[in-house]
């Protein structure tokens, strides 16, 4: 049967679409390829599967792990989940960021900046705000040992935009036992101790209010953490 030479124009279309297309895709394939060779192999990349803040211990849930070509992953990038559970947030990292090295580190010391100090206090009424909280240091004197630097019938702030890093935890017995110390020191038998991020002259009021009157911990607004190092 005989076609229109309509008919075979559109053939004749047909085909040259076709055959550009496959050029096309093959161009685009051979350039991935390229591509993809000139990036490396994939590797083992360590993310953070949600927000992870300062002084926290990871656990294997915080973490998740992903291939991603090797040029594309900096050198102190960890591969492995093992090299980083049990180790504490040194830099607040966000969820899918990439986990490194100097993110983490083996102890508490590890996540305290020049100029700052980490002071362990325990609370009297047992408070304890979440781990990266905010917070003012508030102290109690009795008129009777001490005359504190607040007006009278105030506390006395010790401390302002102080930053949780470190909670005690308590067991079981310990929450049921009154706690031994009359004030707020160091000796955290009662599981309520907090760690907290200070200026280096704020650890020595906060030490001097603890050893001679009780300290409380109020809550205070993100914006208001203390960030910058002591002067000289």
């Amino acid at each position: 049967m005989r076609r229109s030479p309509r008919v075979l124009l559109a053939w004749a279309a047909a085909l040259i679409v076709m055959l550009a297309t496959a050029r096309v895709v093959t161009d685009d394939l051979g350039s991935l390829h390229r591509r993809a060779h000139d990036l490396g192999t994939d590797i083992a990349v360590v993310l953070a599967a949600r927000d992870l803040p300062l002084g926290m211990t990871v656990g294997a849930g915080d973490l998740r792990v992903v291939r991603r070509p090797s040029t594309t992953v900096s050198a102190g990038a960890l591969r492995d989940l093992t090299a980083a559970i049990g180790r504490i947030v040194a830099v607040p990292m966000l969820r899918d960021d990439v986990v490194g090295a100097r993110h983490l580190v083996a102890g508490i010391n590890g996540v305290v900046p020049i100029g700052r100090r980490a002071v362990h206090i325990v609370v009297k009424d047992g408070f304890q705000p979440p781990v990266n909280a905010v917070v003012d240091v508030l102290a109690t004197f009795d008129p009777s040992i001490a005359a504190g630097p607040g007006s009278p019938g105030q506390a006395t702030v010790v401390a302002r935009g102080a930053q949780v890093v470190a909670l005690a935890g308590a067991t079981a017995s310990q929450a049921a036992e009154p706690p031994t110390s009359t004030g707020s020191g160091t000796s955290d038998t009662s599981g309520s101790g907090v760690t907290l991020l200070v200026t280096e002259p704020e650890a020595r009021s906060i030490a001097f209010a603890a050893s001679i009157g009780e300290v409380s911990l109020a809550l205070a607004p993100a914006p208001s953490a203390c960030c910058a190092a002591p002067g000289p």
